[in-house]
């Protein structure tokens, strides 16, 4: 069942996410142990602060950095959820890698999940902003902006990018 895989797949990338997310996960070295569960509380007073004071273009730059980052985290677990639930199937039959996929396949398979977290994200920011400051701003649109770069940046050896 490729749904049974899928689901298998998805909950434990799931859970490293989440134990990465809060410093939780063995495989990050000690730096990041202390400095991961720091993040989401910075990003929120952050927010606060910049929303509070109307600081527009500190804020449009945190949402850059926040959505960019939600963007990659994304693409990321997406890989991983097609990797894990490759190597969960019993047979191999029917199931590829990432790696395996065509360009068109690769850049839908990034796309999808990038557009849908970010878009949460930024619609979420949007509610913020407005219930702060009683004005409609263009978070949405500026959190999409974020979302090319990270797609290049995944799909650099498809396109054969040379970065320096």
């Amino acid at each position: 069942m490729k749904q049974e895989e899928f689901l298998a797949a998805f909950k434990e990338v799931f859970v490293y996410q989440a134990r990465k997310k809060f410093g939780l996960s063995d495989d990050l070295s000690k730096r990041e142990k202390y400095l991961r569960p720091l993040t989401i509380p910075v990003y929120v007073i952050l927010l606060y602060f910049f929303t509070r004071n109307h600081y527009d273009i500190p804020l449009v730059l945190l949402m850059l950095v926040g959505c960019a980052w939600l963007s990659a985290i994304a693409m990321d677990s997406i890989r991983m959820i097609y990797n894990r639930r490759h190597t969960l199937a019993e047979s191999n039959k029917g199931f590829r890698e990432v790696e395996d996929f065509t360009f068109r396949e690769k850049l839908f398979t990034y796309l999808i999940p990038a557009l849908v977290l970010t878009g949460i994200f930024a619609s979420g920011m949007l509610v913020i902003t407005f219930i702060r400051t009683g004005e409609l701003q263009m978070h949405v649109f500026v959190g999409m902006l974020s979302i090319p770069p990270v797609l290049l940046y995944n799909l650099r050896n498809d396109c054969n990018f040379k970065f320096k």
